[in-house]
């Protein structure tokens, strides 16, 4: 996998994304008595649990305990214990705890990625409001979205929110964004008037 995170957002939404497909497909094993489950589960905690690692993210000792457990299962102490139907029961025990695992790893990753986004609509729509921003379409997108970056950081009005995300997130998740948020040739949606 990679050694330190180069975004957030990609994290979040691999770690995520392969949770939610891999304890699917572990679950459907399992009730069809395949052994595989087993294997499955376990390179799927190594994964994480890898991944947890490299980014410095404690819950790394928890994977790597249910990755224990799990293959702890594969030797029944009691030689009366079918070994399959015991990796199997195993398994599925795991999964709840596994699963809760992972998704209190990600909650404040994906809060901090939620915060971020939050203000950079917020500046995105001051700095149209302003008139600072304006798109050409001679212009390449990628360069318009880096100079954006660089005007918020360095601007008197945004600077100081602007450098509050840059602490909280990964230079790269702020391009990916800002490019969401940011539309060719589209201004924002205008704010509401209550009244």
């Amino acid at each position: 996998m990679m050694n330190i995170t180069t975004s957030y957002v990609d994290m979040y939404n691999r770690i995520h994304t392969k949770t939610h497909a891999t304890v699917g497909k572990i679950k459907d094993l399992i009730e069809n008595e395949d052994i595989s489950a087993s294997d499955e589960l376990y390179t799927f905690l190594k994964e994480i649990e890898d991944t947890f690692r490299r980014n410095k993210i404690s819950a790394f000792t928890d994977i790597a305990t249910y990755r224990i457990d799990l293959l702890s299962s594969r030797i029944a102490l009691d030689q009366r214990v079918p070994q399959k139907s015991h990796q199997l029961e195993k398994a599925m025990a795991l999964i709840p705890d596994i699963t809760k695992t992972v998704h209190e790893a990600l909650r404040p990753i994906e809060n901090r990625i939620n915060e971020s986004r939050v203000i950079i609509k917020e500046l995105i729509s001051q700095a149209y409001d302003s008139n600072m921003v304006q798109y050409h379409e001679a212009t390449n997108f990628s360069d318009f979205i880096n100079a954006l970056w660089r005007l918020l950081l360095n601007h008197d009005n945004f600077k100081t929110k602007a450098t509050t995300v840059s602490q909280s997130i990964t230079n790269n998740d702020i391009l990916y964004i800002l490019a969401e948020e940011v539309h060719p040739g589209k201004k924002p949606a205008p704010k509401k008037v209550v009244g």
